[in-house]
Formats: C-alpha cells, sequence, structure tokens
C-alpha cells in the first residue's frame, strides 16, 4: 500500500516525457467532480491542453495555451498580464468563470476579478488545464455560468529531478524559472518551483515584475489516507496602457493611451494560498476528501479606463473548506458534499486629481468609498451517476447561501457623481438542479444531453459602490439555463468532439450609460447559442494536427432601460466565430528538435450594443521550435505574430468613443532549459 505514492509519481514522470503517452492521458479529467473520469464517460464538455503542448508553449501568457481550445477566448488586457475572457459568453468582464488552482477557487466569488488566472501557478508549474464549458456541475456554484477553468500544478516526480529555465525576449524581457522535485520515501515526495519575469512592455507604461512560489508535500499514511499540502504566493508589480482612438491604435499602437501626467498607472498584485488535500477511503466503497484552505488577495491599481483616474485597494482574506463524501457501488457513485467559505474585505477607492466636471457631472477629488465586507457562502450539494446498461444518467441539485455584512467607514451620501449607501447587508440563495445523460457506443464514442441551471450573485462592487441618483436600482442574482448536446469519440489516433449549446439568462446584470452616468442594472433576458467542434490526429509520432472552431451567436431577448430598448440586438464584444489550428511536427531526419506553427482567427462582431459599428477581428500566426541537445539541455526560440499584423484584443464603443485595445507585435524570445 505504501509503494502507492512511488508508483503513482513514476507513472506520471513516465508519461511526462513522451508525448504520445500523455496525449493518451490528456483524456482522463477530474474537475467536474473531483474523481479521475474519462471525457467519453461523462455528459459535460472538458476541454484540455494537452502537457507535451503546454510544455512546447512556454506561454508567456496563460491566453497562449486557452486559446488553443474550441470556443475559448482570453484577450490580453492593458497589455501586460491581465486578461478578459469569453466562454459560451462575449468577451467580459464579470465574474461567469470560476477560476480554481488545483481544484481549490483562486479568489472569493463575491469579489472577482477578471484577471483571476494571474493567481495560478501558469508561470512557475502547468501540469495541465481543464476547461468545463458551460454551467458547473453540482460541486460549483456562483461565477460557475460560462466555465469553470481549472489550472493544475505538477506532480513530484518519482525521483531525484532538478530543472532551470533561462528565457529572454524584445521590449526588456527576461524570466528565469526553475524548480527541484523527488520521492523522500515510500510515504513522502514533495516538489519546489519558481519563477521570476520581468519586462519594459511593448507599450508605453505597460512594465512589469512578477515572482511566483509553489511548494508542494505529499504524504501517504499507514492507515491509507493521503495528505497533499500546498503553498503558492505569488507577487506582481507593474503598469497599465489605456485605451487608444481608432487612428492612434492603427498609426501609433505603442501609445499607451494616457496623458502625460498620469506618470504611475499602476497595478500591484499579491496572493497567498496554503491548502491542504485529505483523501481516505473508507468501507472498501467510499472515500473520504476535506480540503481546507486560507487565502490572502490584494489587488491595487489606477482605473486607467475611467476619466478621472481613481484608485483602489481591496484586500480580502479567506478561510474555506471543501468537503466531498463519495460513495460508490454496483450501479455508480453518489458525492455529496459541503463548501463553506468566509471572506473579510478591505476596500478603498479615492481620487487624487482635483475636482473634474465630465459630461456635467462632478468627479470630486478625495475619498470616494471605503467600505469593509463579512462575506460568508455556505452549500451544500449532491451529484449522483447511475449506469444503466450503455446509458449513463446523472442529476445534481446544490443549494446556496450567500451573505454580505457591508460596514461603510466613510459618510453615507452622495458625493459628486457617487454615491455611498450607508450599512446594512445582503442575503442571497439560491437552488441549482442539474441533470444528464449518456449514451456509450462504445468504450471511446459516447453522445451526452445535459441540462444545468445555475446563478450569479451580485458581487459586492455592485452592491456598495453606487452612482447617484441611481442607489434605488437594485440588483437580484442572474439565473441560467443551460442546454447542451454534445459527442465525444476516441477512433485509433483521431480524437473527435462536438458540443451545441443553448443558454438563456434571466435578470443579467450590465452596465448601462443614462445621462452620461454609467451604472449597473438588470437586463430582462440574454440568449447564447452555438456549436463547437474540436479534435486531434496524430499522422505518427512525428507529426500531430490539433484544431478547433466555433461559431455562437449572443443577443439581447427583454433589455429596455426606459431610454434604450435593446431588445432583439445582438451584444457587443461577441466574436461570431471563432478558430485555432496547431500542427506539430518532429522530423526523425533531425532528433531532438520539434516545430509547432499555429493559426488563431478571431471573428467580427459589434461594438456596441446599439449594433451601429463592428470589428472586424483578427487573424494571427505564431511560430514555436526547440532542440534537444540531449536530456540535460534544450534551446527554444518562438515567435508571437510572425506576419507583424495590427490587431485589437478588444475594440468597443464607451463614452461616445472609439476604444481600441492593440494587440502585441511581432515579438520573438528565446531560452534554454537545463534539466539533471
Amino acid at each position: 500500500m505504501r509503494r502507492k505514492l512511488i508508483i503513482f509519481l513514476l507513472g506520471s514522470t513516465f508519461a511526462s516525457s513522451f508525448g504520445e503517452e500523455v496525449y493518451r492521458i490528456e483524456e482522463i479529467v477530474t474537475t467536474a467532480t473531483r474523481e479521475k473520469e474519462r471525457k467519453t464517460e461523462i455528459p459535460v464538455r472538458v476541454d484540455t491542453v494537452p502537457k507535451d503542448e503546454i510544455d512546447l508553449d512556454r506561454p508567456n501568457h496563460i491566453k497562449e495555451d486557452l486559446n488553443s481550445l474550441p470556443g475559448v477566448l482570453v484577450s490580453q488586457v492593458a497589455a501586460t498580464l491581465g486578461h478578459a475572457t469569453a466562454i459560451r459568453l462575449p468577451i467580459n468582464y464579470g465574474p461567469y468563470y470560476l477560476f480554481l488552482q488545483d481544484d481549490i477557487p483562486v479568489q472569493s466569488s463575491g469579489f472577482f476579478n477578471h484577471n483571476g488566472l494571474w493567481w495560478t501557478s501558469w508561470e512557475s508549474s502547468i501540469g495541465s488545464i481543464e476547461v468545463l464549458k458551460g454551467v458547473g456541475t453540482a460541486l460549483y456554484g456562483s461565477d460557475a455560468v460560462g466555465a469553470v477553468i481549472n489550472v493544475k500544478s505538477e506532480d513530484p516526480s518519482g525521483k531525484p529531478e532538478k530543472n532551470l529555465s533561462l528565457e529572454g525576449g524584445e521590449y526588456g524581457y527576461f524570466r528565469l524559472k526553475g524548480g527541484l522535485s523527488d520521492v523522500l520515501n515510500e510515504n513522502n515526495g514533495y516538489l519546489a518551483k519558481f519563477s521570476y519575469s520581468q519586462s519594459d512592455g511593448w507599450r508605453d507604461k505597460t512594465g512589469y515584475k512578477r515572482g511566483e512560489v509553489l511548494l508542494k508535500h505529499y504524504y501517504y499514511m499507514d492507515d491509507g489516507g493521503s495528505l497533499e499540502t500546498s503553498i503558492l504566493a505569488n507577487k506582481m508589480d507593474g503598469k497599465m496602457a489605456g485605451y487608444l482612438d481608432y487612428k492612434t491604435f492603427k498609426t501609433d499602437p505603442e501609445d499607451s493611451g494616457l496623458p502625460d501626467d498620469l506618470t504611475d498607472p499602476y497595478r500591484k498584485v499579491d496572493m497567498i494560498r496554503i491548502s491542504t488535500k485529505y483523501n481516505k477511503e473508507v468501507l472498501n466503497s467510499s472515500e473520504i476528501k476535506v480540503i481546507p484552505y486560507v487565502r490572502y488577495n490584494r489587488n491595487r491599481y489606477v482605473a486607467t479606463w475611467m476619466p478621472t483616474y481613481p484608485e483602489k485597494d481591496t484586500k480580502t482574506k479567506t478561510v474555506g473548506f471543501l468537503n466531498q463524501y463519495v460513495w460508490k457501488n454496483k450501479l455508480g457513485k453518489t458525492i455529496v458534499g459541503l463548501d463553506l467559505e468566509l471572506t473579510k474585505a478591505d476596500v478603498y477607492y479615492w481620487q487624487e486629481r482635483p475636482d473634474t466636471t465630465v459630461y456635467g457631472k462632478l468627479y470630486p477629488q478625495g475619498d470616494i468609498y471605503k467600505y469593509n465586507v463579512d462575506f460568508v457562502n455556505i452549500a451544500p450539494y449532491f451529484h449522483n451517476s447511475i449506469r444503466l446498461g450503455s446509458f449513463d444518467l446523472t442529476f445534481g441539485l446544490r443549494y446556496d447561501y450567500a451573505k454580505y455584512e457591508y460596514d461603510n467607514k466613510l459618510t453615507p451620501g452622495d458625493f459628486g457623481v457617487w454615491f455611498r449607501p450607508d450599512d446594512r447587508s445582503d442575503e442571497f440563495s439560491h437552488l441549482s438542479p442539474k441533470a444528464g445523460i449518456l449514451y456509450s457506443l462504445n468504450k471511446n464514442n459516447s453522445v451526452f444531453l445535459r441540462y444545468a441551471h445555475g446563478f450569479r450573485i451580485p458581487q459586492a462592487g455592485r452592491l456598495y459602490e453606487l452612482k447617484k441618483d441611481y442607489q434605488e436600482v437594485s440588483l437580484d442574482p442572474e439565473k441560467v439555463d443551460s442546454f447542451e448536446l454534445g459527442y465525444t469519440g476516441i477512433l485509433s489516433d483521431l480524437t473527435f468532439s462536438v458540443s451545441g449549446y443553448y443558454m438563456e439568462i434571466r435578470d443579467k446584470i450590465v452596465t448601462v450609460s443614462t445621462n452620461s452616468v454609467r451604472y449597473n442594472t438588470n437586463a430582462g433576458k440574454t440568449r447564447h447559442k452555438g456549436v463547437e467542434l474540436g479534435g486531434s490526429y496524430r499522422f505518427s509520432k512525428n507529426l500531430k494536427i490539433r484544431g478547433s472552431y466555433s461559431i455562437s451567436k449572443h443577443e439581447y431577448v427583454d433589455f429596455n432601460t426606459g431610454s434604450d430598448d435593446y431588445s432583439g440586438k445582438e451584444m457587443s464584444k461577441a466574436p461570431r466565430d471563432l478558430s485555432n489550428l496547431r500542427v506539430i511536427y518532429s522530423p526523425s531526419y533531425l532528433k531532438g528538435l520539434k516545430v509547432e506553427f499555429e493559426y488563431q482567427h478571431v471573428g467580427s462582431y459589434y461594438m456596441d450594443d446599439e449594433n451601429t459599428k463592428k470589428y472586424g477581428g483578427y487573424d494571427i500566426y505564431n511560430i514555436r521550435t526547440e532542440y534537444a541537445v540531449n536530456n540535460a539541455v534544450k534551446f527554444f526560440v518562438k515567435v508571437w505574430n510572425i506576419t507583424d499584423k495590427i490587431f485589437a484584443e478588444t475594440a468597443d464603443i464607451a463614452y461616445g468613443k472609439e476604444r481600441y485595445r492593440p494587440g502585441m507585435p511581432r515579438t520573438v524570445y528565446a531560452g534554454v532549459d537545463l534539466r539533471w
């Protein structure tokens, strides 16, 4: 029994050394239930980035991995490490995605940050990335609407191993990363990883420095239980560029888009999380899983998208428990769980600039908001799967209760264009049913039909950072109904999947502009539908292709602000189609060489909800190469955007103006990996 740890880790190490073996193992996923399951045996769409491609990508931004998946678009914003996500939804900054690190949320659901993937171990250690599409299973509550993205770090190796990587690139880019791993004895294994990166930024005022440390320890107990303890910490100190008008976007995309006297448009981010996973088999057919964790997040920045550039500092301290009991029987398995999370938040929002009038509205100098919030989330859930011949039936139920206790530290009432509410508490509760049916054509091919109901609660910032004359606008939770029909198959060296989805969101929380003031309100209903295709084919051990394509439409069904009626119009920043193609070639005549060519397409979309103007989208090409001199030394070169195309990561119309965030021009990176 005690040898299981060594056998498991040796198997993982062996798989990581041979691309073809990884190709097979990647068909096993865990995000749906935290149980190991084959993709072809679960009625839900979970896409993965193969480990061999992650290693070849050596991503300088996590979008490089994620954008290869069907229906996934992660856009790099502010020309640094920030991002906006579009999965079964338009490009947006809202809490529609649940970001996980090794199955654990990286942030509290009441204090979502759209850049949350920078709190994962994406620079120091990626073992795999899993994306559960659409509304989550019963294991996931608020925010799991568009997708659940699970970044999984590497496991300890089955033998002593050390590695170091040096990388340099244009615009002052430098990265150093490395680690060591070993099995100490039959019961203990460990992994230590670190990374440090810095860049001057390709646009003005976009330099950054970022450091990350990951420590993991595995302990296999004599009674059959196991403990996986990890510490993850990262810190970034950078700057952020703003939007550009069309002329500047086309002629001088390196411009920051900010005034000269805004010398420090900073973004400073800190996170540390300590967690332990305890697993133990009981009664020969059951398993207990408990994951306690503590987490600290801090996010400080200048709001470069606001006309007066206010500053904000948000600190959250969280204690959480993910508890799960799994009972397996001849017909299937039953999972009963309870999630608990307690968060204390401190928020400070202020303006350094003198009083400024914008479109007749006063933006005064001074403290805008200063408040504390105690947030609690309690969620029991149930998930059951039953095997009946070639059919698998699953159904689940989750109940979420969330409560905010808001404590205002400033004088309540009007403050220029802003409004500070008085102390209050807000409670939300919701019951979310799920159901699915899967039919196995054979061991490697299946079709499924799924229904999932989900929701998302209003964020603290939406509840307590209000605008004058609109403080009476109350927000309700969004309710989501999602239907999906899909096929997943493995035919020899071909893997293929296709899904069609239809999703409606009621009481969608949107930002609207009335009388030159932007505020939040609930829209009546939005509709989201699309088709996603993905597949890979290995022609031989030397040649592999992987591709994806999706087409979608996102529209307002019922949305009238009183002054504008958007019903029937398409939602802005919603690309009609996405595609990605990767060709990976390892020539037999030059052992150790591997080349990857990538093509990415983003389709056109409306820049505003009035549907007055479209952005045409873009096509870019990338190439990555590596050459292994031997098992200890490997050189690599990457070229991003090899045609040096000028394109926009995002394009929209706000405050009556067109706004563009330019994408990175042709950029070359090169480095060396050392392993011993």
